[in-house]
């Protein structure tokens, strides 16, 4: 691990409500609902208040993942920083079941459900991923943040 000498704030956001958390459906790369814009909104403020309190600056490293509700939330940060989109920071790939209601995965599926819930940190989605396979996939994302010198921002979706 990297030691600094200052300290820095790094912040991690939930992208705003996308209309799949509407449906409560999983996976997906999903518009935001009208809430979700109203957060990405309140969420620049935020950012905007912590500027004149100079937390940040435009040194500031800002990271979202590929998917559209974070590139839409971290593209709202009127920060003159152009968010970077790391696919590390993709949420776990739900294979099979993108687009599924847990409902329909625990009708369709009660196997896989009841997997699932046993052990949840091993469980692999089919065709998808397990949250060790996340945790492996966002190590590189934290050796960087560690490294950092410079305030960090972070945007992604919940691990659920």
């Amino acid at each position: 691990m990297h030691i600094h000498n200052r300290p820095r704030p790094i912040y991690f956001s939930r992208h705003g409500e996308s209309l799949y958390n509407v449906e409560d459906k999983v996976g997906g790369d999903p518009d935001l609902s009208e809430r979700g814009y109203g957060y990405a909104q309140r969420l620049n403020q935020f950012f905007q208040e912590e500027m004149k309190q100079r937390k940040i600056s435009k040194s500031t490293k800002l990271y979202s993942s590929t998917l559209k509700r974070t590139k839409i939330t971290a593209g709202a940060l009127e920060l003159g920083i152009k968010p970077v989109a790391l696919k590390m920071l993709d949420e776990i790939g739900s294979g099979s079941f993108d687009g599924m209601t847990y409902a329909e995965i625990e009708e369709k599926y009660p196997n896989e459900a009841n997997e699932r819930k046993i052990d949840k940190l091993r469980y692999r989605y089919p065709s998808g991923e397990s949250y060790m396979d996340v945790i492996h996939r966002l190590e590189p994302v934290i050796f960087a943040i560690e490294k950092s010198q410079e305030p960090v921002i972070i945007v992604r979706q919940q691990l659920k």
